[in-house]
């Protein structure tokens, strides 16, 4: 793995420099030869990660810059697939298997900032409502509608998150994890920004125990979206103590959000690997969260919130 990925650092310098003389995308021989001619859809920026309860507008929505081996040019569409996934027992069952909700033509594509085309997944919950049946009382803060992209080529091959690697689904480079959690969320009282300590404890690497303990500091990173953060290890440490002797569990795509009573984590580490948090007990100044990514690593997590100020009371019930 640490091979491959120095190579393509590698190639990506080389193509850089070619670049500036020959006029072509870097990204060009990289997908040339490390997928075979394929394309991925590199995330720019997430504008709208949540959907709020209580706003008739609320929407996802994600620009992307569509990359294959001609410029985009041979990219077809953008197959939009949805699920909901009902974390809330309090207002009964509705989960909602995965269904095809729109397909964004190449036609809407616009101009990049790269001689590559830029795409806009919106995805509104007047839309989510309409295809899933569901009632403004059926979702509530803690359920996930997933979205979840396929790029179809001309040549009618498709790529997804299924058939990609993890520098491309998780590479600072490519960024292109083809699926978003779009969490329903609460409305925002106040900021989690800051830098945190944290003890870990009951770790496994892979499913296997490792390590005792260890203590740290992990950083929320504000973010333009209320609730939303950065977060500069996911795995609070674990990566870093003996079970790996690793950089933290981290890459351009990690985020924390504050939903009501919980804490959702999204995005992925430098690996590819998403991670689900659970909040187990809550007082104070304290919360302790029960946490696994699906590499099957996993902990518990003391965090106690900078300076010592009492988290949310929401996180108290």
């Amino acid at each position: 793995m640490k091979k491959i990925i120095i190579s393509l650092c590698v190639l990506l310098s080389s193509t850089l420099f070619f670049s500036c003389s020959e006029g072509d995308n870097p990204i060009d021989y990289v997908l040339e030869n490390t997928q075979n001619g394929g394309g991925n859809l590199r995330t720019i920026k997430v504008d709208n990660p949540s959907i709020a309860t209580g706003d008739a507008n609320a929407k996802f929505q994600v620009n992307l810059e569509v990359q294959d081996a001609n410029d985009g040019q041979n990219t077809e569409r953008i197959d939009v697939y949805v699920r909901f996934i009902d974390n809330s027992a309090g207002n009964g069952s509705n989960p909602k298997t995965e269904a095809l909700l729109k397909s964004i033509p190449a036609s809407a594509f616009t101009a990049g900032t790269r001689e590559l085309p830029f795409a806009t997944v919106s995805v509104s919950i007047a839309e989510l409502k309409t295809k899933f049946a569901l009632t403004d009382s059926q979702y509530t803060g803690g359920d996930v509608f997933v979205i979840r992209l396929a790029q179809v080529l001309k040549d009618g091959r498709i790529f997804t998150r299924a058939n990609s690697n993890s520098n491309i689904v998780g590479g600072a480079y490519f960024n292109s994890p083809f699926q978003y959690n779009a969490n329903v969320v609460c409305p925002i009282t106040e900021s989690l920004a800051g830098t945190h300590t944290f003890v870990t404890t009951n770790m496994k690497a892979a499913g296997a125990a490792c390590g005792t303990s260890v203590s740290g500091s992990v950083v929320f990173g504000a973010t333009a979206t209320p609730g939303v953060y950065t977060i500069s290890d996911l795995s609070f440490g674990m990566f870093g103590s003996s079970c790996y002797g690793d950089n933290p569990a981290f890459s351009a795509s990690s985020r924390v959000t504050w939903f009501c009573s919980n804490l959702i984590a999204s995005g992925t580490d430098q690996y590819g690997d998403s991670y689900t948090y659970t909040i187990v007990a809550a007082a104070g100044p304290t919360i302790t969260i029960n946490w696994r990514s699906t590499y099957n690593d996993s902990g518990t997590t003391v965090l106690t919130r900078q300076g010592g100020a009492n988290w949310p009371t929401d996180f108290m019930r």
